[in-house]
């Protein structure tokens, strides 16, 4: 499960844009706002180089998301003591209650899948899952080397 968090993470949290669970976090922060924050979470304390790359985003865009969660009180950048050309990015207080609150719908909403699914349908669910993550990003099908060799049939119960 920790795998479909992470990539979760990584896209934005767009899978969940269907659910009514998030509407209620939706209205003072974006969803890349929520992103930053669960990385943070689940990451640490990054500068904001390695912040843009978790995030899968330039470092302009970046820097306007620390903005706006810095100015709403959810995030500090400190100088780094080791060169003062790096920004650290750290969780307040009130941004980790924030994140905290996300994470627990999160995995409450992957937990659901978990439920529904067998051990052996939620592996091949995230295998799935990323394989057409990897689609998406390299702009085209896998090499065949990277497909299975025989097909696997899966029973649907209704």
């Amino acid at each position: 499960m920790l795998q479909l968090y992470d990539l979760f993470l990584k896209t934005g949290l767009r899978p969940f844009a269907f659910m009514s669970d998030t509407l209620h976090l939706e209205q003072n922060v974006t969803r890349s706002d929520m992103s930053t924050l669960l990385i943070l979470l689940f990451r640490g304390d990054l500068t904001m180089s390695e912040l843009a790359a978790e995030m899968g985003a330039p470092l302009s865009s970046m820097t306007s998301i620390a903005k706006r969660l810095e100015r709403k009180g959810y995030i500090a950048r400190a100088t780094s003591a080791q060169d003062q050309r790096v920004k650290l990015v750290t969780l307040t207080q009130e941004g980790r209650l924030l994140g905290k609150q996300w994470e627990s719908i999160m995995l409450g909403m992957l937990g659901r899948l978990e439920t529904a699914f067998s051990t052996e349908e939620m592996e091949q669910f995230t295998t799935l899952l990323f394989k057409a993550a990897r689609v998406f990003q390299e702009g085209g099908p896998l090499k065949p080397h990277e497909t299975m060799t025989r097909p696997i049939k899966i029973k649907i119960e209704e």
